[in-house]
């Protein structure tokens, strides 16, 4: 009898082990197969994600404002910076965990330090920026007389050049002036560039001690509100697409564990559906974005239809990245040897958070 009940016994042990083997194998392969929703933060800080205080940080404002961070088990705290100069510092510096930054910032950080880790772009436009003037008769190129004419009319000429330019250094501002140096003809030598914050950007215009300013939005709006000169943009639509990225650091993700790739999937995939969001309720995104900026609506209006809001990390990202590096290059703006840029981008939480999805992004 005693050996008939230590039978049961064991029998019913055996039971508790299989059922708790089982109960792990389960667990296990629900955190593997779906980490966008079982994700939880172990760390007792919240992810600290430096975003600028921009339109092209729409996704994240929409995220914060629909609580989507907390419904995918993230603790995520949003700092507020000025451009993705200022954002990066912010990460370089290691006061957040993320930031964003256009890939022009990206690539001039990536001579700055070997640890910038590009993990997705949310948003590209080839009209947010331009270069702005108060004198509607400025040039890029310079004029040639190819008659004689009065000292005055020289004077006139003279005036109309672009000689003082106002930029946002080692950023998507200095590029995309740049490029339209070459295109337009104009000569480098002949003109000088005052290097600024975004906001003193604005304030030198409107004070005239510089001719123009090579800005993105929302600044060119503020322009716009502050003074009754006209404003002419000096620009050409499509010279240039603008990526706004989520980036990182390389030393951030240890080889030795997923966990850290995992959670970043996780803000990856929540990006993603704010994006969904606000390409489904445009009119309602505007306004949290306006709110959230504290802007006009009408400033947000201004631009809203020049962004694609979309992840992506492909070819052209890494092309973008390379062509900027040789112009920076040339340019003596950066110095020392080229990035590995394929090294940069840092794909996996990308691919982690799209092969999670049933529908193809």
């Amino acid at each position: 009898m005693n050996s008939l009940l230590n039978n049961v016994r064991k029998n019913k042990g055996s039971i508790k082990l299989a059922i708790l083997f089982i109960s792990c194998v389960t667990l296990s392969l629900i955190l593997l197969l779906s980490p966008t929703k079982v994700a939880i933060q172990t760390e007792d800080n919240p992810f600290k994600i430096g975003v600028s205080q921009t339109p092209l940080s729409a996704p994240f404002i929409i995220a914060e404002h629909l609580s989507l961070f907390e419904k995918a088990n993230l603790d995520v705290e949003l700092i507020a910076c000025f451009g993705g100069v200022e954002c990066s510092e912010a990460l370089i510096n290691d006061q957040v965990d993320f930031a964003t930054a256009s890939e022009s910032v990206v690539m001039f950080k990536s001579y700055q330090t070997h640890d910038i880790a590009l993990l997705t772009s949310f948003v590209q436009s080839s009209n947010d920026l331009k270069l702005l003037t108060l004198n509607e008769n400025l040039t890029i190129k310079e004029s040639v007389s190819i008659s004689t004419e009065s000292n005055s009319n020289s004077n006139s000429n003279s005036n109309n050049n672009l000689r003082k330019v106002g930029i946002v250094k080692g950023s998507a501002s200095e590029y995309y002036f740049d490029t339209l140096l070459v295109a337009q003809g104009g000569n480098k030598r002949d003109i000088e560039k005052v290097y600024l914050s975004p906001k003193a950007l604005v304030d030198a215009l409107i004070t005239r001690q510089v001719d123009a300013i090579s800005i993105w939005e929302p600044y060119g709006y503020q322009v716009k509100m502050l003074t009754n000169n006209t404003i002419t943009n000096l620009g050409i639509q499509g010279i240039y697409q603008l990526s706004f990225n989520l980036i990182s650091k390389k030393s951030y993700f240890s080889p030795s564990s997923s966990t850290k790739t995992a959670q970043t999937a996780v803000i990856i995939d929540v990006l993603e559906q704010a994006i969904q969001w606000i390409n489904q309720h445009p009119e309602t995104a505007m306004v949290i974005v306006a709110k959230h900026l504290d802007v006009p609506l009408n400033q947000i209006k201004w631009s809203w239809n020049d962004y694609i809001f979309r992840l992506s990390i492909g070819n052209s990202l890494l092309s973008s990245l390379q062509t900027q590096s040789h112009w920076a290059k040339q340019q003596g703006l950066v110095k020392g040897k080229e990035p590995e840029f394929r090294d940069v981008i840092y794909k996996q939480p990308f691919e982690q958070a799209k092969s999670s999805k049933e529908v193809s992004w």
